[in-house]
């Protein structure tokens, strides 16, 4: 009875190399796939936002909720966006005046982000180290800007503070396409953007880098994070990219984005 012949060690060999080079080829490209899935969830999640943001605004009379009471009642201060024990579904006690039109969502947490902040630790400067003891959990990834009802006028030069001291409707915004309502922070220092990560959930940038800034995590070159960019939900409730870049020179592109008064745009 004639046997029938197997493979070779060399047909073997050549087999294995075929497929290493097919793998070489996919996982890259798999990868992006991958990427450009969070990326989508992240966007999804704003577009949601913008939706929620819509709601309240039409049931107070167009206001924009107060940027730092927004999520926590409290404010959003020390962390509580890393703190499970802060959860606002577990603790509806603690949430904001938005927390209404936002709870059962399952929208608060940019997967892209979930993954940065576990590996970059809790950021910022001016946290003194408040509950970066504890574990690292991130809850809630998106801050609001605070140039739209909150204390960011103090952050501009003075002769700009009347103008907006007291913006607080969404009927003010002269540019509502090109403000950004919420958005996404980096939770590291970039010293030529800010000197703080995100602490709390609002976004209070300033004409220099002497305040937050919007992050750079998403679309970065490879082993970069400091040079991509994030996702914006704007007034007029569409959502793109938004880059913190450049910033090499007054006003930085966080701020740009973040003034809803029109007209020039300040600088110090």
């Amino acid at each position: 009875m004639k046997r029938k012949a197997g493979f070779t060690l060399i047909e073997l060999l050549v087999v294995i190399a075929v497929i290493a080079v097919l793998m070489g080829i996919l996982m890259p490209a798999l990868g992006r796939a991958r990427r450009q899935a969070r990326m989508m969830r992240c966007k999804s999640n704003l577009r949601q936002y913008a939706v929620a943001a819509k709601l309240y605004s039409n049931d107070w009379d167009y206001d924009f909720p107060y940027s730092f009471t927004w999520l926590y009642n409290k404010g959003g201060v020390n962390h509580n966006w890393h703190d499970a024990s802060t959860n606002l579904d577990l603790h509806p006690e603690l949430a904001g005046c938005m927390w209404p039109y936002l709870k059962g969502l399952g929208i608060h947490l940019c997967p892209d982000f979930d993954v940065i902040a576990r590996s970059h630790g809790c950021g910022g400067t001016y946290d003194n180290g408040t509950k970066c003891s504890i574990p690292l959990e991130p809850q809630y990834s998106y801050t609001m800007n605070s140039h739209l009802n909150g204390d960011a006028w103090d952050s501009v030069p003075a002769q700009f503070k009347a103008g907006i001291s007291k913006f607080k409707k969404e009927t003010m915004v002269k540019n509502p396409s090109k403000v950004f309502y919420f958005a996404e922070e980096n939770p590291w220092v970039i010293p030529e953007l800010n000197v703080a990560g995100i602490n709390d959930n609002n976004t209070r940038a300033r004409p220099d880098n002497a305040a937050d800034s919007l992050g750079t995590f998403h679309m970065a070159p490879q082993g970069d994070l400091n040079q991509g960019v994030v996702n914006a939900s704007f007034v007029d409730g569409h959502v793109e990219n938004a880059s913190a870049y450049p910033a090499d020179v007054p006003p930085h592109n966080s701020f740009v984005l973040s003034w809803p008064a029109g007209g020039e745009v300040p600088v110090f």
